[in-house]
Parts: structure tokens; sequence; C-alpha cells
């Protein structure tokens, strides 16, 4: 499997973890035409969703209050959309460069190496871009277990993300 493919496989690796430690079901639609890559589900009162697109990159150089990354214009479009019926997310994993840095595994741990960020888009503006829009996603915005289920329960109280 080339690097980029493995890459991508590692990414949906580390949300389908994060989903688990915080009790949501995953799924993968068919094909992604609408750039949504998986749907996270809950079963708190009413049933929330978040649409989630996945990214994943070796390029960061850990300086800033924000990653910066080149999305796909398609991407940002459908991701700034408001009149949705689930809230959007892009997730971004960060992997280290040498591929071999990826995990480190013993009888007692797993980890999984660099860290996942989420941002939403909802309500940007279109952009004159022909190929790529470059979006900026606060470090602030670790996606853990208690971040996803923060952004769950507002996706629940009908609050946007």
């Amino acid at each position: 499997m080339d690097l980029n493919a493995r890459q991508e496989q590692f990414g949906n690796a580390f949300l389908l973890a994060v989903a688990a430690v915080a009790g949501f079901a995953a799924a993968k639609p068919g094909t992604d035409h609408d750039s949504i890559d998986w749907t996270l589900s809950s079963r708190l009162p009413r049933r929330p969703k978040l649409d989630i697109q996945m990214k994943s990159t070796r390029a960061d150089d850990g300086e800033g209050p924000a990653i910066r990354f080149p999305l796909r214009r398609k991407n940002y479009d459908d991701l700034i959309l408001t009149d949705v019926s689930c809230p959007r997310l892009l997730v971004l994993v960060l992997v280290p460069s040498d591929v071999a840095h990826w995990t480190a595994q013993t009888p007692e741990q797993l980890v999984l190496r660099r860290c996942g960020y989420w941002l939403s888009l909802a309500g940007l503006p279109p952009s004159d871009n022909e190929s790529t829009v470059t979006v900026s996603v606060p470090r602030v915005n670790v996606l853990t277990a208690a971040a996803l289920t923060g952004l769950m329960q507002r996706a629940n109280d009908g609050e946007a993300p």
C-alpha cells in the first residue's frame, strides 16, 4: 500500500478509536460524493449525528496556534454549508513523517502518534480559489473523546459546533 493510502487508513483508525472511547457508532458511506467520509451517531435523546470529512498530513511544523492545511475546493464548498441536517466537521490527523514512528506498542498500551484536530467550516464565505482553499485548524481543537462528546451534545441541543 502506498504511503498516502496508509496515512488515510491511519487517520480512519484514529477517528474510530476516539469515537469508540466516546461511545459513538461510526458508519462509512459507500461513496464519498458529498465530502463525508464517516458519520458518527449517538444515543443521546435526539439521536444526533456528526458528518466527518477526514484528512491527514505529515506536513506540519508544530508552530503557531493553528495548522494550515490546503483543502480541496470541492471539500471546502461542501463543508461551509449551514442548512444541513447533520453538522459537518473536518478532522485533520497529523502523523510523523517517518511511518515507523506512527505507533508504539507494549503489552500495556498502543500509542497512535501525533494528534487529530477538528474544525467546523460552516458559514465560512465561498472561495474564488480554483483548486484548494487553505484552512486554519486551531491546535486547541484536539479531537479527544471528551471533545467529541461535547460536539455531539451540541448537535443534540441543536447548536452549531
